[in-house]
């Protein structure tokens, strides 16, 4: 199987001409621009240092490698994200934290042992059913939930570390934050990429409290009018002068902060008691869909059945048609027909059964199977016969 390995960064604001040229000179072959690098390799690997270039050039960072891994790396200001806000969250190899001027770095990664993957699962470049370079754009706008006071993000970092069996079983899971059991699309693709089982996210998510519904323009007006002038000229200039997310999600948080809690506080769950809620939400899960797909597969009979009766219907009158449309069918050239004369023959079958005439049809029908014993994709079809020609099965000779 050959190797591949996709390397994607991205930064809110435009790199430099100097840092430009720093990471063309770490590789020729990478699509760079500004505000982003992606490159795929084959053969080969990257020169550069992935963890160092989010510490001092990008935001973001995705590896995807196809015998299995999976890293992500986000950076924040540690104004926007303090370190000791993350630490509660980062409890194993899998999710881990660190600060580096004056930036707050998360590094996360999902590396089942003995796991391969198909490259074009992840990366297809909209080709197939993968989301191509757009993981990483999504994901990124998860920073920026995180930079608001949205402690979402860190939340599915833990149980990252839960899922790889890196936590005791007595251990105490952090604060769950508000709106677990309806996660916007960024994190939905976070934990899609690292592999966050979707039942473990279900199940920790019980004793997730409802989101507060997004503030009235009033609830900011009256907050806003309350700030000292000076610090509304400040908080202005800043937005003016910075013209990127970040500040806008600083004053979020300020207003955030601000707002009395109203999640209530409840008793911190075990990692064997969410192990064991997870288990118990697959098989519910596992359930649920049984029954959807034996609903499914009697309503699928039951329009079967009731198709049938209406063909039949009309078959009643004059059966001799439907043998006379089985042959105008098999005089054309190839084998697409096939299908709707299987299904002619069965309803045959069935009118004869229903009339008694089921000795006349056997005996036509193998006359039918003599004049007709060359075509070997028409047999095949027959003896695989189907919900509408379940009767032809046993008379369909096993060869031809």
């Amino acid at each position: 199987m050959s190797e591949f390995q996709h390397y994607q960064f991205a930064v809110d604001a435009p790199l430099t001409d100097g840092q430009l040229a720093e990471i063309r000179a770490l590789t020729t072959r990478a699509r760079l621009t500004r505000h982003s690098f992606v490159n795929t390799y084959g053969w080969g690997d990257f020169k550069g240092d992935p963890q160092a270039l989010v510490e001092t050039h990008y935001d973001a960072y995705l590896y995807f490698a196809n015998w299995g891994t999976r890293q992500v790396i986000l950076r924040w200001p540690a104004t926007a994200m303090p370190l000791d806000e993350a630490a509660p969250y980062v409890a194993g190899d899998s999710a881990t934290a660190w600060e580096s001027d004056g930036n707050v770095l998360l590094h996360l990664e999902s590396d089942p042992e003995d796991e391969t993957e198909d490259f074009n699962d992840l990366f297809d470049h909209g080709d197939g059913n993968g989301m191509g370079e757009q993981w990483l754009p999504s994901i990124t706008q998860a920073r920026h939930l995180v930079a608001e006071g949205d402690l979402r993000l860190l939340y599915l970092a833990w149980l990252l570390c839960l899922q790889n069996g890196e936590l005791d079983d007595d251990a105490l899971e952090p604060a769950v934050p508000p709106g677990l059991a309806d996660l916007p699309q960024p994190l939905t693709d976070l934990a899609t990429f690292l592999r966050i089982d979707a039942d473990l996210i279900a199940a920790a998510a019980r004793r997730s409290a409802q989101p507060e519904p997004r503030p009235s323009l009033a609830a900011h007006r009256a907050w806003i009018a309350a700030l000292d002038p000076s610090e509304k000229d400040a908080v202005l200039a800043q937005l003016l002068h910075d013209s990127d997310t970040q500040a806008l999600s600083a004053l979020r948080r300020r207003f955030r902060d601000t707002q009395p809690a109203t999640s209530p506080d409840r008793a911190p769950r075990t990692v064997a008691e969410l192990r064991a809620a997870a288990l118990a939400q697959t098989a519910t899960r596992i359930a649920h869909e049984e029954r959807q797909e034996t609903q499914a597969r009697e309503r699928a009979a039951q329009e079967a059945r009731h198709a049938q009766d209406l063909r039949l219907a009309d078959l009643q009158e004059d059966p001799e048609t439907g043998w006379t449309r089985v042959g105008e069918l098999l005089a054309v050239r190839g084998t697409r027909h096939y299908r709707e004369v299987v299904r002619l023959l069965g309803d045959l079958a069935v009118l004869a059964d229903r009339d008694g005439t089921t000795s006349a049809f056997t005996a036509r029908y193998a006359q039918f199977i003599t004049a007709h014993r060359t075509k070997k994709a028409l047999l095949r079809d027959l003896r695989a016969g189907g919900p509408a020609c379940a009767a032809l099965i046993a008379l369909t000779p096993a060869r031809g």
